[in-house]
Parts: structure tokens; C-alpha cells; sequence
């Protein structure tokens, strides 16, 4: 420890990430009575604060007008959390009273992590996913601003250490965690002045269809499928419970489609669906989307035509009408 030099009683400021005995004290003025340097460089401060003396890193303090860049080390948890959301990076833009944006960003989310607990405020809100230390977290910031006909939105992920936060809850279902942070931070914003009103109706409609409706839907017919391929080809993929989630829902959906089942990915270990609420106005055509959607997941294409001879077969043993096979 070196206790003498232009920099003895200098007056610091304890830096936001500050830890350990100093977790407490950030933001407060301290005074340098010593330092440590290694390899000629300092990395370490004796201070005296309110009395007493604390020790802590370089980052731990504010020391002229230096600056660090990613003085708080990445974590397993950030990492994968910036790479799912890496295509968020940058404004994005959307219409004013449409909630498409926040619900696809809350899709991404969900494919990353089953929990997280969300603090709304006027610029926006927080996503805040545990980490596997008490006391860590990763935090999703979504800065948002209406200007009118449109919304903005910036995101960043960093990792902190935050005291007295609540549990966040686990939903094991995608489409349901996904619809729940999603109706939840438009709730909130609509309180805030977001003019979501409209949108959030919407979406409860979809909560309710995707459980009083699609869901069972989806159960009956994939059920069928497999048994009726199982008859045809001597066998058929199995589906533990858990390992489907469905929903109704535009957002992973491309122009002109009304159905989409995405396969299991390196994030996510089951299997979505997303339907279109459109395809909803009428029941017949409904069950024939859902029953197209449930023969890709029996013949579990894995490259080629995914309409092909075996598709074509199963698809007329199983009702599916020849308009709605491609």
C-alpha cells in the first residue's frame, strides 16, 4: 500500500458497481488515503469514509474524469441473453397503438429464460432475470417513447447486483409467459399514457381463444395424427407433455401464412406453434390450419419438401383437404 503522492486525499466518489463493504456506500465522497499499483498500473484504493477505512478495485471508485469500458464482467446468464436479443440492438419503431413489437421482444425473451420479474416505468421498462448467484441479476432495459403515429424502442442487457427484489415468477409454458409479460408491461404503460387500450383487449381475447380453444384443438389433432401415422408408417414422433406450446399469434408468423411450428432450438427444448387469430372467424377452416400445422410436427421435415409424398399421405388419411396442403 502506497501512502503518499499527488493522489493522497484526493476526494472520490464511490462508483454504482461497487461491492462488498462499499455496496452501501456508492455514490458517496470518499477520500484516497492510499493505493496499490501493480505492473505500474493502480488497481486498488485505500479510502476513509465516514470514519472509517474501506479497500476496494479501481472500478470500485470515480477518480477524475477516467473511464473504463466493461468494468462489470459478462456473465453466463448476460451473454446469452445479449445473443438471443442481439437482432434488438439499435431503435426499433412501430406504430402507435400496436403492441407487436413489445410481444415479439417478449417471444425472445421467453425462448432464454422461464422467469423474470418486470418493473414498468414512465421511459419504459426493466426485465430482470435471476442469475444463479443470490443478489445477481441480468437486466433487459427497454427505454420506450411515444411520438406520434409511433412508438420507439432501444434495448440493453448488462448484469448488476440488486438487494430486496422480488421473486420472479416460473411459467413453463412459452406462449404463456410470453402472453404474460407482454399483457403485463402493456397494462402497466397503459396506465402510464401508452394509448395500448385497444391492443390490450386484443390480446386478452387471444389468451383466452389460445386456451379455451386452440389448445385443445391442437391436443385432439396432433393425437390423431400420430396415431393415424403410427397405422400408416409403423411409427410416429412422440410428445411428452410440456414439450409443445401453442398459441394465437402474428408476430413469427410471415406475410400471407396463418401457421407456423418452429422446432426445437439450442435455447428452447420443445416445440411452437403460432396460429393466426384471423384463421379463428371460422371454426372449419381453423381445424384444417391446425391440422396442417400438427402433420408437419408427425412427419418432422428436417430438410427437402416439407409437402412431400409421405405429407400427402397422411394428410389424406387424416381429412386435410388438398386446398390446404401447401
Amino acid at each position: 500500500m502506497i501512502r503518499e503522492g499527488v493522489l493522497i486525499g484526493k476526494m472520490v466518489e464511490v462508483s454504482p458497481i461497487a461491492g462488498g463493504d462499499l455496496l452501501t456506500k456508492r455514490g458517496k465522497d470518499a477520500k484516497i488515503k492510499g493505493f496499490v499499483r501493480r505492473l505500474g498500473q493502480i488497481v486498488g484504493y485505500e479510502v476513509e469514509l465516514d470514519g472509517k477505512l474501506y479497500y476496494g478495485s479501481a472500478k470500485d471508485f470515480f477518480v477524475d474524469r477516467d473511464v473504463l469500458e466493461d468494468i462489470q464482467p459478462p456473465t453466463p446468464t448476460s451473454v446469452s441473453l445479449r445473443e438471443t436479443l442481439s437482432h434488438w440492438v439499435g431503435q426499433r419503431t412501430y406504430w402507435e397503438t400496436r403492441i407487436d413489437g413489445l410481444e415479439a421482444l417478449c417471444f425472445d425473451l421467453a425462448s432464454a429464460t422461464p422467469r423474470a420479474l418486470i418493473l414498468p416505468h414512465a421511459g419504459g421498462w426493466k426485465f430482470l432475470v435471476p442469475e444463479p448467484q443470490p443478489g445477481c441479476y441480468t437486466v433487459v432495459d427497454c427505454h420506450a417513447v411515444v411520438h406520434k403515429p409511433y412508438w420507439s424502442m432501444t434495448v440493453l442487457v448488462y448484469p448488476t447486483r440488486l438487494e430486496g427484489v422480488a421473486e420472479a415468477i416460473l411459467i413453463e409454458d412459452h406462449w404463456s409467459r410470453a402472453f404474460s409479460w407482454t399483457h403485463f408491461i402493456a397494462s402497466s404503460m397503459v396506465q402510464l399514457g401508452f394509448p395500448w387500450e385497444s391492443s390490450l383487449q386484443g390480446l386478452e381475447t387471444r389468451i383466452q381463444a389460445t386456451q379455451g380453444i386452440l389448445r385443445p384443438m391442437v391436443d385432439a389433432l396432433l393425437s390423431k395424427v400420430l396415431q393415424v401415422q403410427e397405422k400408416l408408417f409403423g411409427e410416429a414422433p412422440f410428445y411428452p407433455p410440456g414439450s409443445l406450446s401453442v398459441g394465437f399469434s402474428d408476430v413469427r408468423l410471415k406475410a400471407g401464412s396463418v401457421g407456423l411450428v418452429e422446432p426445437p432450438t439450442d435455447r428452447r427444448a420443445y416445440t411452437v406453434m403460432s396460429v393466426s387469430p384471423g384463421a379463428a372467424r371460422d371454426r372449419e377452416y381453423l381445424t384444417q390450419v391446425v391440422l396442417h400445422e400438427c402433420l408437419h410436427m408427425g412427419i418432422s421435415s428436417v430438410g427437402g419438401d416439407p409437402h412431400n409424398e409421405k405429407f400427402n399421405q397422411l394428410a389424406e388419411a387424416t381429412g386435410l383437404k388438398k386446398e390446404h396442403r401447401d
